[in-house]
């Protein structure tokens, strides 16, 4: 399958590259140039055959000269012998039209025909990628022509003699054929441009649907070994070790943390690329939410010796809906860089009560370092992807990666903006303001507590997971928490233990699996044991549509891959419904 997206992925990009080549003519030009030849050519052929019916030889044997020259420039162009045939069918059209001008005088009209020509220049010609003088070159040649036909037709007297009924005859025909011609041409140029606009999104679309798609694949085959590093390190930390080995465990720890943050932060700027990102807030408590916020770095900043610092306005203890994921993504983005950049000194959360109203309440939110700071020049250029800035005490460029990108994209969603506040040297400030509504409830709420007071003992798990790695590391998880754990490697594994065994209380299935996957394994398990809930184990980073995808098929909820012990026993326990004994 990964091949396939790759594959599809190099497709849709060397369409792309094609369309952007400057000899890739994706708007047909020399299509509609053929075609417009082939119009001018029949429009001369009946003018000449009209002209010479009502006696106006003269013109009529233009007229056929005319038709003549423009067979000629088509059929040499069909045979490769001339490059360009759009200038021939103009300087000929053009040729014409003085003659005519010189022939008939202005009374017969014929200098209208100047003005669909004019309008035919942008079908027949590229603007957008042509250069300027060769369409100069045209344009020029229409003017100068046109201008010649009203001198010549003003002040030359005409070569063919008139009388009032032919002259009323051909005026009346050139005033209709031109009108008619400007407006087809006109109506033509509109078509093809929103023509032209379409296939052009449409090709966008397809890399972008290309490279969403493959960022996805390539995130879900990354995350799917970091969990087993993850998971590993969480199972080796409840071993006794030294000092030594504490040590090169935080290092793997820090750093499996940084890769999936990085990795999330790949498929998150991805995703906002496409315009695929949503914002979909949840009931939580403001405080309570904000002081979780900085335990993860806890311990980094100790060991940095750097302080940290959370300064919380007591007003916030109250429920407000908000996306608790984006929020913790930019809080950790920011608390990263600034751990990053800041050597001694401290890095400090405010968060501060701006207004109450009635159903909503606005606050402003602050991270701020005693780091290296940033020059006012390069303020800017921070919010750029990958940007680097010279770091003077280890002498070396020091990236903030994705991380402020996506902080500002985020907010942005949250008709939000994050601003900086920097000197070189003295640390920097980041700060925005967000309006959330009030939750269920505005009293006040106590601080709740993660229940970690029970395990698995009775409860008979079915994992389903093809990944050998995966599979112990969640076996050995769940069987520290005392469940029975059956397991299977993929979808038709799961039914034939299901048919022998059907008092599993939960399932925990992956999706992406051989010979039977889990989106075709559900359907199969909840027809016949619907009763048994079935939670998504997936490495995959899954949005709201894609959760909501998930339930309608029958799965109960979601586990995404890596996870921490805590995390599976918390997920696995609201979807069971047999009491939990007390853990020992």
């Amino acid at each position: 399958m990964m091949k396939e997206i790759t594959d599809k992925y190099h497709r849709a990009n060397k369409d792309a590259d094609r369309h952007l080549n400057p000899h890739f003519d994706i708007k047909d030009v020399s299509k509609r140039t053929y075609q417009l030849g082939l119009a001018t050519l029949f429009t001369g052929v009946a003018l000449a055959i009209y002209t010479s019916v009502i006696g106006l030889y003269v013109s009529s044997f233009v007229s056929a000269c005319f038709c003549f020259a423009i067979l000629m420039v088509i059929l040499l162009k069909y045979h490769g012998d001339i490059n360009n045939l759009t200038i021939f069918i103009v300087i000929i059209v053009s040729a014409m039209l003085i003659a005519t001008a010189a022939i008939e005088g202005l009374r017969s009209n014929q200098y209208l025909y100047f003005f669909p020509l004019m309008v035919s220049v942008p079908i027949i010609v590229d603007l957008k990628q042509t250069k300027y003088k060769e369409s100069f070159i045209y344009i020029g040649i229409i003017i100068v022509s046109f201008i010649a036909s009203i001198l010549i037709g003003r002040n030359v007297a005409p070569l063919e003699d008139f009388t009032l009924t032919q002259l009323d005859r051909i005026s009346f025909v050139n005033s209709v054929i031109a009108i008619s011609s400007t407006i087809i041409f006109a109506v033509a140029y509109i078509f093809f441009e929103k023509k032209y606009i379409k296939e052009l999104m449409e090709q966008s679309n397809k890399v972008i649907d290309a490279r969403t798609q493959f960022l996805a694949t390539m995130g879900h085959e990354l995350r799917t070994p970091l969990n087993g590093i993850i998971g590993v390190i969480s199972l080796l930390k409840e071993q006794n070790r030294d000092a030594q080995q504490e040590e090169y465990f935080q290092i793997l720890k820090y750093c499996s943390d940084h890769m999936l943050q990085q990795v999330n932060n790949i498929l998150d700027f991805n995703k906002i690329e496409a315009d695929k990102l949503e914002i979909h807030p949840v009931e939580l408590n403001l405080k309570q939410f904000l002081l979780n916020v900085g335990m993860p770095f806890t311990t980094l900043f100790q060991e940095k010796e750097v302080e940290l610092k959370i300064n919380i306005d007591p007003q916030l203890d109250v429920l407000v809906m908000a996306d608790d994921v984006r929020l913790i993504q930019i809080f950790n983005n920011l608390f990263s860089n600034a751990l990053k950049f800041t050597d001694h000194g401290y890095v400090k959360l405010d968060v501060v009560c701006k207004k109450k109203e009635k159903k909503s309440i606005e606050i402003s939110f602050s991270i701020e370092d005693t780091g290296i700071g940033i020059a006012e020049n390069d303020q800017k250029k921070i919010f750029e992807s990958f940007w680097q800035v010279y770091d003077e005490n280890t002498k070396k460029f020091v990236g903030t990666g994705l991380g402020l990108t996506i902080c500002v994209r985020l907010l942005n969603l949250m008709n939000s903006s994050l601003v900086l506040a920097s000197e070189k040297g003295r640390g920097s400030k980041f700060s925005f303001d967000l309006k959330l509504d009030y939750g269920g409830t505005r009293k006040q709420i106590a601080k709740s507590k993660v229940k970690t007071d029970a395990d698995l003992t009775g409860i008979n798990i079915l994992l389903v997971e093809d990944n050998q790695i995966n599979m112990m590391v969640a076996k050995k998880i769940l069987t520290g928490f005392k469940a029975d754990v059956t397991p299977a490697y993929d979808g038709r594994e799961a039914l034939g233990a299901l048919a022998n065994n059907p008092a599993y209380d939960i399932i925990l299935m992956d999706l992406e699996m051989p010979v039977m996957n889990g989106y075709t394994a559900i359907f199969e398990v909840k027809k016949l044991y619907p009763e048994i809930p079935v939670i998504a184990f997936t490495a995959s980073l899954v949005d709201q549509k894609m959760l909501s995808d998930l339930i309608a098929s029958g799965f109960s909820d979601c586990m995404l891959k890596p996870f921490q012990p805590l995390q599976l026993l918390s997920g696995i326990k609201k979807h069971l419904s047999t009491p939990l004994q007390p853990m020992a």
